[in-house]
């Protein structure tokens, strides 16, 4: 919240340039997170090309405290080491 203009710029309207990302990409969401509703996961999923959308079993949008966040962890390690 002190971040400023970063911040600030978090709750403006941007356009959505999803579908221009043509790296691959992984994307991870949890279905229970109340913070951010897993639909934007699907949507942001279904609007790029070359995209892995994973559900996390995390209780909130914390993945990392989730009891499969060690696959989770794993997944994104083989992601990063991928040609």
């Amino acid at each position: 919240m002190r971040s400023g203009r970063g911040f600030l710029n978090d709750m403006l309207p941007v356009p959505d340039c999803a579908a221009q990302v043509t790296q691959p990409a992984l994307v991870i969401a949890s279905r229970t997170d109340r913070s951010v509703p897993f639909a934007h996961a699907e949507s942001l999923a279904a609007a790029m090309s070359r995209v892995e959308l994973v559900a996390s079993q995390a209780g909130s949008h914390l993945i990392w405290f989730g009891p499969d966040y060690p696959a989770i962890a794993a997944k994104i390690e083989r992601f990063l080491a991928a040609d």
